[in-house]
């Protein structure tokens, strides 16, 4: 995408975005992510990038907490709206592992 296309997009207008549905929503929500992402707190992106995992990977929860060392009801409180508190020890291995997965699983997105 261009400077001028992201630019009129965040000014709100979509006629610059391509005309297939799908893609214009894909897009649309990963510059709302980025937008989002600069001035929500960090459980909540936390949060969102486990969501990624477990719902557009298909990685269970119980195998992100395995490969954590962590509890599945760690990945259960940070997974809740609003993320519930998790200790930080905790936090750190499930942020550790996400980083992991998102980076190896990264290919197997599509682009933009």
């Amino acid at each position: 995408m261009t400077e001028e296309t992201v630019d009129g997009a965040a000014k709100g207008n979509v006629e610059c975005l391509p005309d297939d549905p799908a893609l214009r929503g894909k897009i649309l929500s990963k510059a709302g992510f980025l937008y989002f992402g600069a001035i929500e707190d960090k459980d909540r992106q936390l949060s969102g990038f486990l969501e990624v995992l477990v719902s557009y990977h298909g990685i269970s929860k119980l195998t992100i907490a395995k490969m954590a060392g962590v509890e599945e009801q760690d990945i259960d409180r940070l997974l809740a709206n609003p993320p519930e508190k998790v200790e930080i020890e905790v936090k750190y291995k499930i942020a550790v592992t996400v980083m992991e997965l998102r980076f190896w699983l990264k290919d197997c997105e599509l682009p933009i």
